[in-house]
């Protein structure tokens, strides 16, 4: 077998124009992926997902050379959930021929292009997919949902939305994109040349550094004529991904932060960003080893310039270029660019097939209120259920928008639309009590005695 082919065990799932399934989710990424492979084996039960593109992508514009995932390998689509499913990690390494040498290579973590396979080696594997197949519209019908989509029509009484992010631009932005100005997550895709330009990167997050390094490590030919690296942040700090940090990324703790009073839940999120939004540390020594060579070996000492403290406010296209100004708490100043490339994360974006049915959500600051299966509250209730993937951490915590609980939460919603504990959901007690729930049962004991 051809290990860089990866096979097809499974055909195409088709759906005939009108056809009623017991749950059809919208959109195929790595959530709803995760879910239909966890619904693939449940006999008698009918699921189907479309996906607009015709075949599955993954961060495409921001998959270099040396991208690697932030996570365990083993918190994979499914494993977490079902660690004997055929649509494993483990699996895919077995099926294409590279477990072995995958052993043998000692990777610290997962290439994000390997992943990437891995992800579509299971799309390839799965019955319940449809590509090329754009959700248009989604209406009520009684108790069903009618799904209008490119090849006709669908009916369920539940939906899963897993239509992903949508790149945040700064408004001072938003009039320039183009060529010149473009996020992070189109750069691979769009290739723009940097070669003797004058390149910008606004974020200090892991996307931000990745690009970094990336131009860094070109040779002088090809390299820009400069580079800065402008981050808000008061310095280019690291993901935190210390053992107790990691407790944040476990069942039993987004249970625990679901329950917790709305203003409690906004603090804790600001106490954890660098546990999500940091860069690796990695990464980090490669880029300073990296200035230090083209600054003190190369006598390159004007090529680059770190701005950490410092905000984007205005952004603008001039006769030779482009014109940023960049404030910190010291005051302003004026940059010149050719290229500004804008690594400043992403934001929640309700599907346009949805819009009709927004304004009926329960919703704070644009978000949806979920409950606690992941399924939207409404404010009236004779609704067929509608969830959402990736759209709680204002409600989950940290982890939610990562590959962390994916299979988890997945694992709920399946249980939720399978209308039984199918999958195994419980939180077994960790090395943290984050709550008074959270003690073992011997020690609840001894605590009530000494309270007696």
């Amino acid at each position: 077998m051809n290990t860089y082919e990866i096979p097809s065990v499974g055909a195409k799932g088709v759906s005939r124009s009108g056809e009623r399934f017991d749950v059809i989710g919208l959109g195929i990424g790595p959530a709803n992926l995760s879910l239909a492979a966890l619904l693939e084996p449940c006999k008698g039960f009918k699921s189907m997902f479309f996906e607009r593109r015709a075949d599955f992508r993954w961060h495409e514009g921001m998959m270099h050379v040396n991208s690697s995932l932030t996570t365990s390998f083993l918190k994979d689509l499914v494993t977490p959930a079902d660690p004997c499913s055929p649509y494993s990690f483990i699996a895919f390494l077995k099926n294409t021929e590279r477990f072995y040498s995958f052993l043998n290579a000692r990777f610290p973590t997962v290439r994000r292009k390997e992943f990437e396979q891995y992800m579509v080696w299971v799309c390839r594997s799965l019955h319940n997919l449809t590509f090329d197949s754009e959700v248009l519209r989604v209406s009520r019908d009684g108790n069903e949902w009618v799904i209008n989509h490119a090849k006709g029509t669908a009916r369920t009484a539940n939906l899963v939305v897993g239509a992903g992010q949508r790149p945040f631009i700064p408004k001072c932005a938003q009039a320039c994109l183009g060529p010149a100005v473009m996020h992070s997550s189109q750069f691979v895709v769009n290739a723009p040349q940097v070669s003797g330009k004058r390149v910008v990167v606004i974020g200090g997050g892991q996307s931000g550094a990745e690009l970094m390094q990336m131009m860094l490590n070109l040779p002088e030919a090809s390299a820009p004529a400069s580079l800065v690296w402008i981050s808000r942040r008061s310095n280019f700090l690291p993901m935190d991904d210390s053992p107790f940090v990691n407790e944040w990324f476990v069942p039993g703790y987004s249970e625990h932060f679901f329950g917790l009073p709305a203003e409690q839940r906004q603090g804790a999120l600001a106490q954890q960003h660098m546990a999500s939004d940091g860069v690796v540390q990695a990464l980090l020594e490669s880029i300073y080893r990296r200035l230090y060579e083209v600054t003190y070996i190369e006598g390159r000492n004007q090529f680059c310039r770190l701005l950490p403290g410092s905000t984007l406010e205005s952004l603008r296209a001039v006769d030779d270029g482009l014109a940023l100004r960049i404030g910190n708490a010291t005051g302003t100043r004026n940059l010149g660019a050719d290229l500004v490339l804008l690594a400043t994360g992403s934001e929640f974006q309700m599907p346009a097939a949805l819009q009709s049915l927004r304004f009926e959500m329960a919703t704070k600051n644009g978000l949806p209120e979920l409950s606690a299966d992941y399924s939207v509250k409404w404010s009236r209730a004779d609704h067929p259920r509608l969830f959402f993937q990736n759209a709680a951490r204002h409600l989950r915590g940290i982890a939610d928008p990562n590959l962390s609980l994916a299979a988890w939460r997945s694992a709920k919603i399946a249980n939720a639309v399978l209308g039984k504990p199918h999958y195994d959901v419980g939180t077994p007690p960790g090395l943290v009590e984050w709550g008074a729930e959270a003690a073992p049962a011997t020690f609840l004991m001894q605590d009530q005695q000494l309270t007696e």
